[in-house]
């Protein structure tokens, strides 16, 4: 199991910062280079650019400096119960500057991370150590599709994200295929290809799956009649809605809102 032991995020070093662990921090190190940063590999400082990733391994040298401007980066410092070759398995390059073609799944993992790190509960310790595993094999993830995959393809990755998140935040529901495949200069069966492609899971699914994470919202927290609450979240057809939900949830929503009351 992973145990994060500290962590920041967007952690600025006013007016600069110099780590100089010549025997490591006695853990593992997460590193995210928000600037541009000498860093001591093998034995000879190098600059490395902005918006890089270290994974320092166990008792390898920590050794980096900023000093003509502000120091800012993210850090996780963590160790394993029992370490049995984890990132040898994901096959990320340790103690190497590593760079994705885009960020943003990782900087919400990051924060999400923070968030439960500061938190506290009877089971803190095994969320931590699953949030830290799904960051880490996203990170694989993303670093050898960046690897695989043309500049152009890592593009629309960013934009499949970004669009994805909306869906799961209800901020947008694409009721036209077609439409949206159209602000991407692609053709709906290829769109379809690349989501399913990127994800794991179809763009129709996962709509679904919003609608219904919506619904049960409502039904939780307010007094809205059934048929309002379907057609809140886009049915038309209230026993269709009712089938849909079953389906996702495996109670009707009348059932659902007596338990959950």
């Amino acid at each position: 199991m992973i145990q994060v032991v500290d962590m920041g995020y967007q952690f600025v070093n006013v007016g600069g910062f110099e780590a100089d662990r010549p025997e490591g921090s006695g853990d593992y190190l997460f590193l995210y280079l928000r600037c541009p940063t000498e860093v001591c590999l093998e034995g000879e400082y190098q600059w490395i650019p902005a918006e890089t990733y270290i994974i320092f391994e166990k008792g390898a040298p920590q050794i980096y400096r900023k000093w003509d401007a502000h120091f800012i980066n993210d850090w996780i410092h963590f160790d394993f119960d029992r370490y049995d070759g984890y990132f040898e398995r994901l096959d990320i390059p340790l103690n190497t500057p590593l760079t994705l073609q885009n960020n943003a799944e990782i900087m919400e993992m990051t924060s999400s991370l923070l968030i439960e790190y500061f938190s506290s509960g009877t089971d803190h310790e095994m969320v931590m150590a699953e949030r830290a595993d799904a960051l880490f094999r996203k990170f694989a993830e993303l670093y050898h599709f960046s690897n695989n995959y043309s500049t152009k393809m890592n593009n629309y990755r960013a934009a499949f994200t970004d669009l994805r998140h909306k869906i799961r935040n209800r901020q947008y529901c694409p009721n036209n295929l077609g439409e949206t495949a159209r602000q991407m200069n692609l053709s709906v069966s290829y769109f379809q290809h690349l989501y399913k492609d990127f994800f794991g899971n179809s763009i129709q699914k996962d709509i679904i799956h919003a609608r219904i994470e919506q619904a049960a919202h409502f039904l939780k927290n307010t007094d809205r009649s059934i048929s309002d609450i379907a057609r809140l979240c886009g049915y038309d057809n209230v026993e269709y809605f009712s089938r849909s939900f079953k389906k996702y949830k495996g109670l009707s929503p009348r059932n659902y809102r007596k338990e959950k009351a």
